[in-house]
């Protein structure tokens, strides 16, 4: 049952984004242009602005800034036993350097888990992340990255079947009894992950990873905009979901 909802809870998250709403708006339009057009003229209007407001740098801009600033930058004069660099996403290619394989936030964590790695030689790499639709999981594909990328086998534990930070979360939680750790994620993602850790009794400092928005923004609508539109919804609904869990 837990996979089932597990899949629930990641449909009903993406019909709920930016575009997939402006196709359900859009499709209800069409369906209803006969019968109730004024209904159907409202609801093509809506598809309209839904798509170009959150494709516009200004308006995704400001939607990103609200889940993108709880945390500051990590000081690396903080020393840490641990560096969790959470799951993300990779894709299947052969014939590659592994580091080519991740995604861009993957990339984007791995890269400030390294750099708080060098300012603690002695500490340990932890990577999760299960394979989803990929033929091998996240966590395996982050290890091999990290290895080519000059760390020692030996410093890094993968956490292959985590399938959400929630589950990332408490897998990890033995193994980090009494340790400084710090947390790497998305800047977006940052904060509900640390509550997941805090939830689960593991004492983290937060290390954004990834900042999506700009300070400045110019007026082109363009996709990349929808995407940081799309981050931050993804963000309202999963802290929505985390607060009505209690």
């Amino acid at each position: 049952m837990g996979i089932v909802l597990f899949y629930i809870k990641k449909i009903i998250g993406y019909m709920l984004m930016p575009i997939p709403l402006t196709l359900v708006a859009m499709c209800l339009a069409f369906l209803l242009m006969k019968k109730w057009p004024k209904i159907a003229r409202f609801f093509l209007l809506c598809g309209i602005l839904m798509l170009g407001l959150t494709s516009w740098n200004p308006v995704a801009n400001t939607l990103i800034a609200t889940v993108e600033h709880d945390f500051p930058v990590f000081d690396t004069k903080q020393p840490v036993d641990v560096v969790i660099v959470l799951g993300s996403g990779h894709k299947d290619l052969s014939n590659t350097p592994t580091i080519m394989a991740l995604g861009n936030s993957a990339l984007f964590r791995l890269e400030e888990g390294l750099r708080i790695l060098k300012a603690n030689p002695n500490a340990q790499l932890f990577v999760s992340g299960y394979s989803g639709e990929m033929t091998e999981p996240h966590a395996e594909v982050m290890r091999r990255a990290a290895i080519e990328l000059g760390i020692q086998p030996d410093r890094i534990k993968a956490f292959p079947l985590a399938k959400d930070t929630e589950e990332e979360a408490n897998m990890m939680k033995p193994y980090l009894e009494e340790k400084r750790a710090a947390l790497v994620t998305e800047a977006s993602h940052l904060k509900r992950a640390s509550i997941f850790f805090e939830k689960a009794g593991v004492n983290i400092i937060p290390a954004p990873a990834m900042y999506l928005g700009s300070e400045k923004s110019d007026w082109q609508i363009d996709a990349t905009a929808n995407y940081k539109s799309q981050r931050a919804f993804y963000e309202w609904l999963g802290r929505t979901w985390q607060w009505i869990k209690g």
